[in-house]
């Protein structure tokens, strides 16, 4: 790593050691940058030693964050001194209960995950989700954003910084991911920062540093006593169960299979002749990133998809498979096109699918992806 890489990592472990803390969103403020410029290259933009995403990503991480700390039944402080009685409380938390709440008897965080997915969201809570977005979003620029850094610059915004250049918040009328990314703009950050954040960044957001830490403070905000950091870690690392997202995989896929007969392993080439045999294979690992798009959504046989596990498969692995890769995509695509277009255009291609040559776009991104788990994160690599 060159001198200029290695100071920025210092000065990121700088700010996680030694920037004063209130509240826990200077922790969420970076977990969400090291996740978005690893999951996310496909929608960078660079320019004058700089690089920019969505503001929006940073508004949907946000939302998965914090929605098991705020729906716990037990109180989970993330501000010095915050309880459930006190009116010092982190500034969304009143919004996001309505959230909870209402999903609280509707099937919790996994419920709300599949609504936020598949862009329906009932009409009789989407003012208050719309408040809570654009909530997380003025807490976002206002606070972390602004203050990040203190401990080696005293400038604002001397790490971060943003540009409201996307359409105007109150113009939205639904939430999806497409809707932010369009609504609340673009954030910012150096691109020696950015490429910390994509070799190091899992070392930084582990167990024993950002997010451990973050537990740490949560565990020390709390005035009974009851908290641990074990607990804490655990609502940190939860997300939402992939059944229900993967069900529409799942039936499309049985159906196939029954009108065929038969449907070819995605990874072997063998075929597959009973849904007994049939497993539901996540492309890149659920375990590396937490995606249940379609696209990454293919069939396999049971036996090989044990085989695999939670390994990568190799570019030129993907290349040689890249006809039966193509033959599923087409095929969910033709069952449920809206939901297809708008997961494969936004977290893997990039921009909207091209009817000429979407599916060679596709591959190449989801060759680069790989490629770049492999050679960069060091995710073992995996071939028949």
């Amino acid at each position: 790593m060159q001198s200029y890489e290695t100071d920025s990592f210092k000065k990121i472990n700088t700010i996680i050691e030694r920037d004063s803390k209130d509240t826990t969103y200077k922790f969420a403020l970076l977990r969400a940058a090291i996740e978005i410029s690893q999951e996310y290259p496909h929608l960078k933009k660079e320019e004058n030693g700089k690089v920019s995403f969505p503001l929006g990503l940073l508004v949907e991480k946000w939302l998965f964050y914090y929605y098991p700390l705020i729906e716990s039944s037990e109180f989970v402080p993330q501000k010095n001194g915050e309880t459930p009685q006190t009116g010092k409380q982190i500034a969304f938390r009143s919004d996001f209960r309505k959230i909870t709440d209402y999903y609280k008897s509707r099937g919790g965080f996994s419920a709300f995950n599949s609504d936020y997915q598949n862009g329906t969201i009932p009409e009789e809570i989407t003012k208050d989700f719309l408040r809570l977005t654009r909530n997380l979003k003025r807490t976002i620029t206002n606070m972390p954003m602004r203050y990040i850094g203190r401990s080696i610059s005293k400038e604002e915004y001397s790490i971060f910084t943003f540009r409201d250049n996307g359409r105007k918040p109150h113009e939205m009328t639904s939430i999806s991911t497409e809707s932010l990314i369009d609504s609340y703009g673009t954030f910012s950050f150096s691109s020696e920062f950015h490429k910390v954040f994509l070799y190091l960044g899992g070392f930084i957001s582990g167990e024993d540093s950002l997010l451990y830490k973050w537990a740490e403070f949560t565990v020390s905000a709390d005035r009974t006593g009851i908290l641990t950091v074990e607990s804490v870690l655990k609502k940190l690392r939860t997300f939402p169960a992939t059944e229900r997202i993967m069900r529409d995989a799942q039936i499309a896929f049985e159906q196939l299979l029954k009108e065929q007969n038969h449907l070819r392993c995605t990874w072997s080439g063998e075929l597959i002749t009973s849904t007994k045999n049939l497993n539901i294979d996540h492309v890149i690992p659920f375990s590396i990133w937490k995606n249940n798009d379609l696209w990454n959504l293919l069939p396999v046989k049971s036996e090989v998809n044990m085989k695999k596990g939670d390994r990568v498969p190799f570019p030129e692995f993907i290349e040689r498979r890249r006809d039966d890769i193509v033959f599923y995509w087409n095929f969910l695509r033709s069952r449920h096109k809206l939901q297809f277009d708008r997961q494969i255009a936004i977290s893997l291609i990039g921009k909207q699918l091209d009817e000429t040559d979407w599916h060679d776009a596709g591959i190449d991104q989801l060759k680069r992806k790989c490629d770049y788990l492999i050679s960069a994160r060091g995710i073992d690599g995996w071939s028949i």
